[in-house]
């Protein structure tokens, strides 16, 4: 489900788990994930280390009890080699926790030509790329009200109005308050150039869709973020503002697996 070069996507709607059973959202990127405080695109997991947890017990992820992978991992012998070294004892629950997710810290991304521009002072951007920053940011599109900060994410939950009703309640499912029907995760937008398709459920393939969407404002919903009024955006804006998302790109992170 996830692939270095896709910043840890698979570039499918829904991921396929064991036996090719079918997940239900589509797999978030895993750059900078060590600075996310929850996961899940409901929040719904407070730490890695909880989260390296939740595929095994998954009836379409991995469908295998955490008890029963550790004894396979007790019966390997370069694993049991390998948990003593790090560990100073043999494979435990605790010691794959926290082995998954000290790995998932080490996928930092911050090298993108954006970054070149904007904390390393070189003129790396085009005039094109430089007109999509603006845009990005302006009062009119307001990508930036969400998408913000160093990761683009503030780590909010927002309904988009992608549905008048949604049969996967997103936050609430943790919340259990319908004013969060249909809220999910503001995705960093770190390498999104690599990571289509995009929403929870994989329903838009190209940032142009993305786009559209937003310009359009969504459909009604109770729950809709007053932020989702649409706007006007010609084709060459468009195609501006696509060529600043594509400077998020951060090539050496994506292939330095």
């Amino acid at each position: 489900c996830h692939l270095s070069e896709k910043s840890f996507t698979d570039g499918l709607a829904i991921s396929p788990g064991v036996f090719g059973r079918l997940g239900e959202r589509n797999s978030p990127q895993l750059a900078n994930v060590a600075y996310k405080p929850l996961f899940f695109k409901d929040g719904g997991i407070a730490t890695l280390e909880l989260q390296a947890l939740a595929p095994f017990d998954a009836h379409f992820e991995f469908d295998l009890n955490i008890v029963e992978a550790v004894e396979r991992l007790q019966n390997d012998p370069y694993y049991v080699q390998r948990f003593q070294e790090v560990f100073e004892d043999e494979p435990s629950v605790y010691g794959v926790t926290r082995a998954l997710a000290s790995f998932q810290r080490t996928f930092v991304s911050g090298n993108s030509r954006y970054d070149k521009h904007v904390f390393q002072g070189k003129n790396v951007l085009t005039d094109a790329e430089l007109n999509g920053m603006a845009l990005f940011n302006s009062e009119e599109l307001k990508c930036a009200e969400c998408h913000s900060g160093v990761f683009f994410t503030d780590y909010s939950y927002m309904n988009i109005g992608l549905e008048t009703w949604y049969p996967d309640s997103g936050r609430a499912r943790i919340t259990v308050n319908p004013a969060d029907a249909g809220k999910f995760e503001v995705p960093s937008l770190r390498n999104v150039a690599v990571t289509a398709p995009y929403m929870f459920d994989g329903r838009f393939q190209t940032l142009e869709e993305v786009i559209d969407h937003f310009a359009s404002g969504g459909v009604d919903h109770r729950n809709k973020s007053e932020l989702l009024t649409g706007f006007s955006i010609s084709d060459a804006e468009k195609a501006d503002l696509i060529a600043f998302l594509n400077t998020l790109t951060d090539e050496s992170f994506l292939n330095n697996p």
